[in-house]
């Protein structure tokens, strides 16, 4: 049972009635306020509070249904002091029979009479309460009667005729957050964490029907910690909305007119909007309000708000899904008359989809722009497809809003932009209509695009002509098409070579005025790069002009830019593209905008990556994935991801990468970078064979799509090693041969200096370790440290077998650079290397010991003092230090702590004690 808290002056006053009714003098106490704020609760408690003084008790409580049973309320009060006897209106005077019994039954013992519910009390027992009432004063009785305010019958002139006589009116109310935490304790059983009980309290104000409803849901989540404190306010009660929705059904049509608007309003900071919403004026409005407010639904305070978050559920239960469509278009249309902003008449038409009027679809849009300026895109697609079921299943407005729409889904869902950019080319009447709709289609995801949407674009382009024959806008259009189309191309065999004629014919500088010719040079640039049908030291100022002429926005994802990162990636030119990449990842994210900061994250991964940052691409790379990219994004959009799990070795994100794409995910000619990760787990887990099949697979596919550009894609590097590791070494030093002349071709000390190395490490002798010094060489002018900690790695190992002395200092750069560059692998391996070098450097030092310095400095290294080797040798503390500053000096080592390090190479006493001394 629910324990009665916080009522300590209702009870003491109760209790000072009682005491005066026992001393002769009766009274009449009510107890009133709003639904739920406790009086039944205080009435139970006062039968037991009597009887403890030798009250006799009656209880007596009216019911809605029960309003036209005939003294029903005064036969449940009377009955223990007549059992059993009907109580039928006697004679010309009931009331005088019915005071008598009271006031014969009270002269012998004091009576408490209780009546909850007064204002569903029939009429006769009212008629009958007020007679009592005014003669309360002269019996031993106290009268206590509980009313609920807000109800209608509440208001009738008979209740009034009893409270007006009262002698307190008693309004409990809301309970204190120490009343709140007791409550909370009693529901679970255990004192409650404070900032749960105060989350109890804050939530429902301390309203005894709000709090015990909810601490009801919230019991069948288990114990009240402070980690679920948020449900408290979101915890969504059933039964209280149940309670809620009778108590409104039982009140007038104005007041649930009111408590209809202000539910779809949502806001009571109008009062005369809503108002105008329910059909009231400013008095009738007031009158209602008036009465949620007694009747305990609505807040304290000027504005009009719902006590508790059950109270709106309740309204909208009263309401038919035909009336609640017709309040919403209602308030949407008082709302853009009223001139609010759009996106509040906007969210009413969400609710309203029948609503297909041309205002509501101007709201919408006007909605939709306000939700962008304030970096909330899915908003805005929201209302725009809210907009659509309202317009013509065709013709241009429809086009219009398609359009609209995927523009703004391109942020946050491109397959979805993708389609709906399909649906407007068909409903489009004009060829430069259709083609501003089709540039909205990012170039890297048209080859994803329906094979229809395809061939329409493609005949869109036809349509409009050849760019260089146009001008002005049909100009920029046709190029930005032909972008598009070259950027498909490049799956298909012999299109990739004709990027660079195209990019001759436009000159040896190009124009870069427009957006629309940089798209195009950037698609071309890549074409070349990816076929090596131009050198690096010809595409990397070009593609820095473009990058110039770009602003660092997150809107270059929705274009051909990331195209970009790319070329200048293989053409070793980063010092610009880092920077501005930076500055367009912090303005996507201050946009909220999903997909470009995705992109975004791609790209600066393969900055990183080739930067050899491992750590920071990782990063990065974890940030593309988390933000969705592999949901949506081509495999090639996502070759820094591809890259780095097979540089870094990273057996994790080659599982996630396959995870995300099933095999045969993409089609065509272009290359699947699922075999390059497959290719790469098979060489870690050591199976050769298969990783090598997978490489030259991948290889193959290359060629026919005319990836050529070993900057790019090492693969003959990758699978040169395999061969060799597998004995083949003919076919290891054919593929490296074709790489390093590809790779001198294209000029990037990267490429270059990676397939030297390779060469070195296919190479015995003189002739390897100096084209491992020549890859060390070549690498220094790269910004690649990971390429460079690599070749150290492989030119310290080779020194070392060679027993060079600048083995040493070369691993130890080897390990700085790998661990500068994150790259643990690597440092691990010139760890170990280096501790080689140690060894095998100590064991030569101590082989050039005589006997007796072995046996000297061995008793010294395993910690005996001067004094016992002499003792041991059976020699003098002089010679022993003697022989000790000989090896001490071919060891190279300063005294007995480094000497200990050497323990392992030298003699302890397990060697037989020596018969003879010679010195």
């Amino acid at each position: 049972m629910t324990p009665l808290l916080d009522r300590r002056r209702e009870l003491d006053l109760v209790t000072a009635a009682l005491e005066a009714a026992d001393a002769g003098t009766g009274s009449l106490l009510a107890v009133t306020g709003g639904m739920g704020t406790g009086k039944s609760a205080l009435l139970r408690a006062l039968p037991a509070l009597a009887e403890r003084r030798g009250t006799q008790a009656l209880t007596a409580s009216g019911a809605v249904l029960e309003r036209d049973f005939a003294y029903g309320v005064a036969g449940q009060l009377l009955d223990p002091l007549r059992p059993g006897v009907l109580l039928d209106p006697p004679g010309h005077d009931p009331y005088g029979e019915l005071l008598t019994l009271v006031t014969d039954r009270s002269a012998h013992k004091p009576l408490l009479m209780v009546v909850d519910d007064l204002q569903w009390a029939d009429g006769p027992s009212l008629r009958w309460l007020g007679h009592l009432a005014k003669r309360t004063t002269g019996l031993r009785v106290t009268v206590v009667v509980a009313l609920r305010e807000g109800e209608p019958g509440a208001e009738e002139p008979r209740i009034h005729d009893i409270t007006d006589r009262a002698a307190h009116v008693l309004r409990p109310g809301p309970l204190t957050p120490a009343g709140t935490a007791a409550l909370v304790a009693a529901a679970f059983g255990r004192p409650a964490d404070p900032e749960y009980a105060a989350a109890c309290h804050e939530a429902t104000g301390g309203h005894p029907m709000f709090l015990t409803a909810t601490l009801a849901a919230l019991a069948a989540d288990g114990e009240p910690v402070v980690a679920q404190a948020h449900a408290v306010r979101t915890a969504p009660v059933p039964a209280l909305r149940d309670r809620l929705t009778v108590a409104l059904r039982s009140q007038p049509a104005p007041v649930q007119d009111l408590a209809k608007a202000l539910a779809v309003l949502d806001d009571g900071r109008d009062p005369e909007l809503v108002g105008r919403l329910a059909g009231l004026d400013d008095r009738g409005r007031a009158e209602a309000a008036r009465d949620l407010h007694r009747l305990g639904l609505l807040a304290g305070g000027p504005e009009l708000r719902f006590a508790h978050p059950a109270v709106r559920d309740a309204v909208e239960e009263l309401m038919t899904p035909a009336e609640q469509e017709d309040i919403h278009v209602y308030a949407a249309l008082l709302l853009h008359s009223g001139g609010h902003p759009a996106e509040r008449s906007a969210a009413q038409l969400l609710a309203a989809p029948s609503c297909q009027d041309g205002w509501a679809i101007q709201v919408l849009r006007a909605a939709a722009s306000a939700a962008l300026r304030r970096g909330a895109p899915e908003d805005a697609a929201r209302y725009l497809r809210r907009a659509l079921l309202g317009s013509a299943p065709s013709g241009t407005e429809r086009a219009a809003l398609l359009v609209d729409l995927a523009t703004i889904e391109r942020a946050f869902d491109p397959p979805a932009a993708i389609r709906h950019v399909s649906q407007a080319l068909l409903l489009l009447p004009s060829a430069v209509q259709r083609a501003k709709a089709a540039v909205r289609i990012p170039p890297s995801l048209l080859a994803s695009c329906p094979r229809p949407t395809v061939e329409a674009v493609t005949g869109l382009a036809a349509e409009l002509g050849d760019p260089d024959r146009l001008t002005g806008d049909d100009r920029e259009l046709a190029l930005r098409l032909e972008a598009r189309l070259r950027h498909v191309a490049v799956t298909g065999p012999g299109q990739l070579p004709l990027c660079a004629d195209r990019l001759r014919a436009l000159g040896p500088a190009p124009s870069l005025n427009t957006a629309a010719e940089r798209e195009l040079i950037t698609v071309l640039l890549h074409g070349v790069t990816m076929s090596q049908a131009m050198s690096a030291a010809e595409v990397a100022p070009l593609a820095n002009r473009v990058l110039q002429h770009e602003p660092a926005s997150p809107e270059h994802t929705h274009t051909a830019l990331p195209l970009l990162t790319h070329t200048l990636i293989a053409a070793d030119s980063l010092e610009a593209i880092g920077p501005w990449l930076t500055t367009a990842r912090d303005r996507a994210r201050r946009d909220n905008s999903t997909v470009p900061q995705a992109v975004v994250a791609v790209e600066l991964t393969h900055v990183m990556l080739a930067q050899g940052r491992i750590g920071e691409a990782r990063a990065a790379a974890d940030e593309a994935l988390r933000l969705g990219a592999a949901d949506w994004a081509t495999l090639q959009g996502m070759t820094a991801l591809v890259l780095l799990a097979i540089e870094s070795r990273d057996a994790e994100l080659s599982r996630r990468l396959l995870a995300f794409r099933r095999e045969g995910a993409d089609h065509g000619y272009r290359p699947s970078s699922l075999q390059l990760i497959r290719g790469s787990s098979a060489a870690q887990r050591g199976d050769l064979p298969t990783a090598l099949e997978y490489f030259l697979d991948w290889g193959r596919s290359a060629e026919r799509a005319d990836w050529r550009n070993p900057a790019v894609f090492p693969w003959r590097a990758w699978a040169a090693g395999l061969h060799y590791r597998m004995g083949d070494t003919d076919r290891a030093h054919d593929l490296i041969e074709e790489e390093y002349a590809r790779a001198v071709a294209w000029g990037t000390p990267v490429a270059i200096g990676r397939a030297q190395r390779v060469k070195g490490a296919l190479t015995g002798g003189a002739e390897g370790l100096g084209l491992l010094r020549e890859s060390a060489a070549t690498l220094e002018k790269s910004p690649n440290g990971v390429e460079r900690a690599r070749t150290s790695l492989l030119l310290g190992r080779r020194l070392l077998r060679a027993g060079l002395a600048e083995a040493e200092p070369q691993l130890r750069l080897a390990l700085d650079q790998a661990l500068d560059c994150g790259a643990s692998w690597l440092a691990e391996g010139a760890g170990r290397e280096l501790q080689n070098f140690a060894s095998s450097t100590a064991s030569a030092a101590v082989a050039l010991l005589t006997p007796t310095e072995r046996r000297v400095t061995g008793l010294a290294a395993h910690g005996a003092s001067n004094k016992d080797i002499a003792e041991w040798l059976e020699v003098s503390s002089r010679a022993v230090e003697k022989h000790l500053t000989h090896a001490y000096r071919k060891l190279n080592v300063a005294g007995r702590s480094q000497l200990a390090e050497l323990a392992h190479l030298l003699p302890d006493r397990t060697e037989p004690k020596p018969s003879t001394y010679r010195g």
